[in-house]
């Protein structure tokens, strides 16, 4: 969701393809770091029915800018599995892999990288551009994100809420499932369990940051019946 197809510039696709390309071989290079930063996980996606083939445009979804098939070189392809290759009866499967962030060990791994080459971490808060001139560095990285919005006066930049509910860290289970708008991300330090049912549209244009506990119960209530159906 980084813009609307029809505000891109023409030559930003290829932009973006190298800084991902870039990104991904940086991540690459973490595989293998005590800790796990960055590691290959399987995902699997799960559905009740046959695949019904590409998702066509839903009602009331905007036209965002879409450059994956660029990069699709870069990730094995899912594969369909058999009934009967799988633990799910009944459900259609099929396997994939990526790589995954364990956020707690990467940013770990980061800041000690940071402070060993003589960085320095100072806390500052900026209320206004104008501020920024004060600081000594030649160069700034601008990552406030949605605090651009006001920072900038950027009224361009929309919020897009996203919540995550997390369950104890599971040792032996290793790998993600997608299932009715369900994501769930086996991490090292917990078990990610996060809605994606309205695709692309999912928390957009919203503001509100308070967690909805009734929806992180709902998600985890479809997944416990999703894995009671498990064959062991």
């Amino acid at each position: 969701r980084i813009a609307l197809a029809s505000q891109a510039a023409a030559d930003f696709g290829a932009t973006w393809e190298r800084m991902a390309s870039t990104s991904w071989r940086h991540y690459e290079s973490l595989l293998g770091l005590a800790g796990d930063p960055v590691e290959w996980l399987d995902r699997y996606q799960l559905s009740d029915t046959p695949e019904p083939g590409p998702p066509g445009h839903r009602e009331g979804e905007l036209d965002f800018a879409r450059y994956m098939d660029r990069i699709a070189d870069l990730m094995p392809r899912s594969q369909p599995m058999a009934e009967g290759t799988h633990p799910w009866p009944g459900k259609h499967v099929r396997r994939g892999a990526g790589l995954t962030f364990n956020i707690a060990s990467l940013s770990h791994l980061l800041v000690n990288d940071f402070l060993t080459e003589g960085g320095k971490i100072v806390r500052r808060e900026f209320g206004s551009p104008s501020e920024l001139a004060e600081l000594p560095e030649k160069t700034l990285i601008h990552a406030t994100g949605y605090g651009a919005r006001a920072l900038f006066r950027d009224e361009t930049i929309v919020p897009v809420r996203g919540q995550i509910a997390w369950l104890i860290p599971q040792p032996e289970a290793r790998y993600a499932v997608m299932y009715r708008g369900l994501y769930l991300l086996a991490r090292r330090d917990g078990i990610v369990v996060q809605s994606l049912g309205k695709g692309e549209m999912e928390g957009y244009g919203e503001t509100d940051v308070r967690p909805d506990r009734a929806a992180a119960e709902a998600w985890v209530k479809t997944a416990s019946e999703l894995f009671a159906t498990m064959r062991v």
